[in-house]
């Protein structure tokens, strides 16, 4: 666990610091019964990523995604104006597709066929939190402070993702892709810029880009190649309805300080989601992979015939224990600093 964002996430454990914030946020005093949920939730968070940081790999993930979605509850409740824990729906907001027929069979096929496992978007937790944060993605674009946020359309329920695009798309990811010769879905950024006259100007490095190009030439998006790099502009209008699909290296980040940036392949359905939402969705696959096919998750740690993707999905959670944490800290304070 890391230490500083866990001390930062110490402050949602305190009434007063959280009766505070949400005063802030929403110019209004926060009831006893709110602030308990919110500490309540913060508290159970802590428990969950302190056991899983502690614990074999063969539930570790379960108690990621529970620590996850405590800190999701708990963001929730601070960033929901009206209501508290009755006015959250149900569940966990994602659910599995046929995932026991996709894993049944041979134990080896199933596990080589993980990337193919699929969820959906459904009422729950996961779109009250997006609805809450506003579907916000806060940017580093060239410090190791939030220097720009916009918010993304809320993602409609009913979205089909499989867990492959999900992973395609994590830049901390980039040494396990290349080990596996999957195609990586983003590029790394090397220059943006925008303003409400000139529009939006994204400067990648073309070799990342090539790959999923067409997608943002298809949306509207001039791209010209200059060198090494391809240069995407747009007016502002098109911006704001063809919002791009961003994402960050959290853990691999530059200077060991600032995360770093990329252009990603948007969303096959054309929803868009942040960073945290993207996050929490990781984490549920892995979470109820370990919780409901033990089988295949303990298989792949032992060295299993169909083992291939373990350094992968072990990466993966560890983007998902280390940059959740961070992006509720991080969350919060843009938040107080520039509401919603």
């Amino acid at each position: 666990m890391q230490h500083d964002t866990w001390q930062q996430l110490l402050s949602l454990e305190s009434r007063d610091i959280v009766a505070m914030w949400f005063k802030k946020i929403h110019a209004r005093e926060l009831n006893a019964r709110r602030a308990k949920e919110i500490t309540a939730a913060a508290k159970q968070a802590r428990e969950f990523f302190r056991n899983s940081h502690a614990s074999d790999n063969s539930v570790k993930p379960l108690l990621t995604f529970y620590g996850v979605a405590s800190l999701a509850r708990a963001l929730t409740l601070l960033l929901r104006r009206d209501g508290g824990e009755e006015g959250l729906t149900r569940g966990h907001g994602l659910e599995t597709v046929e995932w026991s027929k996709q894993l049944s069979g041979d134990l080896s096929t199933g596990l080589a066929a993980l990337n193919g496992l699929k969820i959906r978007t459904c009422a729950g937790l996961f779109l009250d939190l997006a609805q809450h944060t506003k579907n916000r993605m806060s940017m580093h674009v060239h410090s190791g402070a939030v220097d720009w946020r916009f918010n993304y359309d809320a993602p409609r329920p009913g979205d089909e993702i499989l867990f492959g695009e999900l992973t395609a798309r994590l830049p901390d990811l980039s040494k396990d892709h290349k080990v596996l010769g999957i195609e990586p879905l983003y590029a790394g950024l090397n220059e943006m810029t925008y303003d409400a006259s000139s529009g939006i100007n994204i400067k990648v490095f073309t070799s990342g880009f090539k790959a999923f190009e067409s997608a943002y030439a298809s949306a509207g998006y001039t791209i010209k190649e200059s060198g090494q790099v391809s240069i995407l502009t747009a007016d502002a209008d098109l911006f704001s309805k063809q919002t791009p699909q961003f994402m960050h290296a959290y853990v691999n980040k530059m200077f060991g300080a600032i995360p770093h940036l990329f252009l990603v392949a948007p969303m096959p359905s054309g929803n868009r989601y942040s960073q945290l939402c993207m996050t929490y969705m990781v984490a549920f696959v892995l979470g109820m992979l370990a919780r409901y096919f033990p089988t295949h998750w303990v298989s792949l740690s032992q060295g299993d015939k169909g083992d291939s993707l373990w350094p992968t999905l072990n990466q993966a959670h560890r983007v998902v224990a280390e940059s959740f944490p961070e992006l509720v800290a991080e969350t919060i304070e843009d938040v107080l600093a520039h509401p919603l």
